[in-house]
């Protein structure tokens, strides 16, 4: 899956995103560990693409390909986690 960005944001925006996505990882990786994921965790990875999205770090097009694979099950919560975490860290900053 390609994902572009061209977006620009300040350094505080993203160590707090990439915060929030870590916890939100780790949630994920113990509840996968104990058969235990729900469906509010993939409403949890949907929702953690809005900052991305408002500040144009990925295409509606792209959150939308990564949103379906995650919910049809192609790629697995916690790699959906990490490929935003890597759009995020390959971000230019302000």
């Amino acid at each position: 899956m390609k994902i572009i960005f061209d977006g620009t944001f300040s350094e505080g925006k993203r160590a707090e995103m990439l915060r929030q996505l870590e916890e939100q990882l780790r949630e994920v990786e113990a509840k996968e560990r104990s058969s235990q994921l729900e469906e509010s965790d993939k409403t949890k990875f949907i929702v953690s693409l809005e900052e991305p999205l408002k500040l144009e770090l990925i295409s509606p097009e792209d959150a939308q390909k990564l949103i379906s694979a995650v919910e049809n099950g192609q790629i697995a919560i916690q790699d959906g986690i990490k490929m935003v975490e890597d759009i995020i860290k390959s971000a230019k900053v302000k």
